[in-house]
């Protein structure tokens, strides 16, 4: 019987930063990826909005990053306090008095566009995340040991 056993470690430490370094690389290509796509909606809505007296409409569209540390996030905002109507367009409208004020039709874009593009984001997720894994470098965690 033994009375001791001895194990060794070698390679863990080389391992783990390969592995870091090959999670960044693929947290840099999703992010670069979500960034694209939040600037294709919002390129494709600010030309497809109707252009009004003041333009508020098409500069109300906003591409804020809100990416932390292991989450990405962008978000596509139309700030425009008309916006939904845009979007959604109104009901037959009347003056109190009567007076035919005619309907607004509706013309979705945001939300079209944004269902393509998110789409179009997720292949590009799952072509990153297919892609083949690098080799790892140098260290290979293996375990030597005697009982």
């Amino acid at each position: 019987m033994a009375d001791s056993v001895t194990f060794r470690f070698s390679g863990g430490e080389q391992f783990a930063v390969d592995l870091h370094r090959w999670r960044d690389r693929l947290r840099a290509e999703v992010h670069e990826a979500a960034v694209d796509e939040a600037n294709a909606i919002a390129s494709v809505v600010q030309g497809q909005y109707p252009v009004g007296k003041t333009g508020k409409l098409r500069a109300g569209v906003r591409v804020k990053d809100e990416s932390l540390t292991d989450t990405i996030q962008v978000r596509v905002r139309s700030l425009a306090p008309h916006s939904h109507l845009a979007e959604k367009g109104t009901a037959q409208r009347r003056t109190r008095r009567g007076w035919n004020r005619g309907v607004m039709p509706a013309r979705p874009l945001f939300i079209p566009e944004a269902i393509q593009k998110r789409t179009a984001f997720k292949n590009k997720v799952r072509a990153i995340m297919g892609s083949p894994e690098p080799s790892l470098g140098s260290g290979s965690p293996t375990v030597t040991g005697s009982l």
